[in-house]
């Protein structure tokens, strides 16, 4: 299931070669995988400022805390 995930605080992140996501990400967008009990597991392929704009980063797999999260879109 594809969805855009809408955080409450951007994601926590290292700069320079430690960095996994872009340090302003506050929407996810991506595939849904199954269920954790750590959070939501998504392979974000697009990441998002708080005003909906791209921005630069890798695909990658993530576990994001329900806590962390705002609301979840469904795409399809």
């Amino acid at each position: 299931m594809r969805v855009r995930i809408f955080l409450r605080q951007p994601l926590f992140t290292l700069q320079g070669e430690g960095e996994h996501v872009p340090p302003t990400a506050f929407i996810l967008e991506g595939t849904l995988g199954e269920a954790s009990p750590l959070g939501a597991n998504i392979k974000v392929d697009r990441f998002l400022d708080e005003r909906g704009r791209p921005l630069e980063g890798k695909p990658v797999t993530l576990i994001v805390p329900g806590g962390k999260i705002d609301h979840v879109q469904v795409l399809e």
